[in-house]
């Protein structure tokens, strides 16, 4: 999946490249050292993060249940980013140029790069995506005939309605939230519009800190504890995704409730609650459709699939270490409570 020296060359000297894609992006997705006959599918992400990782795995894992065995019926050629935008694009022209029969797209960035580098020949299939719209990939709903011919895939817009219903109920009369992101990211700057928008509908005030990487995430929250934020919580942010235990450290020294999107998170000390999708069925959902690519059928004749099943996780334990009193009502309502 290697492009020309000459090509490489052009393309760094273009500002298009880094020297982190070389170091920390290219590997093959589950260790296929020997191409195999069958179809090649490329798989990008902007971080090795939970996440992502966890989409990649359902997408795979429905690969692999329509007879697509990564070593023996399909190749898989998995790189992630660095968090870094342009590479991204670098890595999108490198797909292009080895022929990938497929392109996962696994978050909004990388699918904006797949549609300023892949041609309409080339299939595109999307997940962990909260704003494929910003990307470029079409018009909302992205009902057949609203997207580009090449492209489909599952919308997973981060439910912050919900999660500030959630944090009102674990904090009653709640009427500020602490909200950490990079405006500079489309995904992040489209939640936390919504987030606004849906906060205000509800009378709370979003106190912003805004970041550039998730080495400014800990000098935010402490800016933001100092304001006396009711709770923090969290959107699809790619450098809060890597910096959220300094939010959770943070919340937990200053007794401030937090709650995010990302269900991996309720495993850090000092996270209260968490709600949003299953990233493993968003990643399958994504592979069931890429099933139908691979056997023929066109993305122009489907539509895109938003997410409907939501998780709440709450820990038990980061409750009584901030002394909040979790209702059993809610305790009910929880997928899981982790103690």
């Amino acid at each position: 999946m290697s492009i020309d020296r000459r090509r490489f060359l052009v393309l760094m000297g273009a500002g298009l490249g880094s020297s982190v894609v070389l170091a920390a992006c290219g590997r093959q997705g589950g260790g296929t050292a020997t191409k195999v006959k069958g179809p090649t599918v490329a798989m990008l992400q902007m971080v090795d993060a939970p996440p992502p990782n966890e989409v990649r795995r359902g997408f795979i894992a429905a690969l692999a249940k329509a007879g697509y065995e990564e070593g023996k019926t399909i190749n898989f050629v998995q790189k992630d980013a660095a968090g870094e935008l342009p590479n991204s694009t670098l890595i999108m022209k490198q797909f292009v140029g080895g022929k990938a029969d497929l392109i996962f797209a696994i978050g909004t960035p990388p699918l904006q790069a797949a549609m300023k580098e892949v041609p309409e020949t080339t299939p595109v299939v999307f997940a962990y995506t909260s704003n494929p719209w910003g990307a470029g990939a079409g018009t909302p709903p992205g009902g057949v005939g609203q997207h580009r011919p090449n492209v489909v895939g599952t919308i997973g817009t981060s439910p912050v309605d919900k999660e500030l219903d959630l944090a009102r109920e674990l904090v009653p009369g709640l009427k500020s939230v602490g909200l950490i992101y990079n405006p500079g990211e489309p995904n992040s700057e489209f939640e936390a519009k919504l987030l606004k928008e849906e906060a205000a509908k509800r009378g709370i005030t979003v106190e912003e800190q805004s970041v550039a990487n998730s080495g400014e995430v800990l000098q935010a929250a402490e800016a933001l504890a100092q304001k006396k934020v009711q709770a923090f919580v969290k959107i699809g942010d790619y450098a809060t995704i890597q910096g959220f235990g300094s939010i959770a450290k943070v919340g937990l020294k200053n007794k401030i409730p937090v709650i995010s999107v990302d269900a991996d998170d309720i495993k850090l000390p000092g996270t209260l609650a968490t709600l949003g999708w299953s990233y493993y069925d968003d990643g399958y959902a994504a592979g069931e459709l890429a099933v139908k690519v691979l056997k023929g059928e066109s993305p122009a004749t489907m539509a895109f699939l938003p997410l409907t099943k939501i998780d709440i996780l709450i820990n038990r334990s980061t409750a009584k270490a901030i002394g909040l009193d979790v209702s059993d009502a809610l305790l009910a309502k929880a997928n899981k409570v982790v103690d």
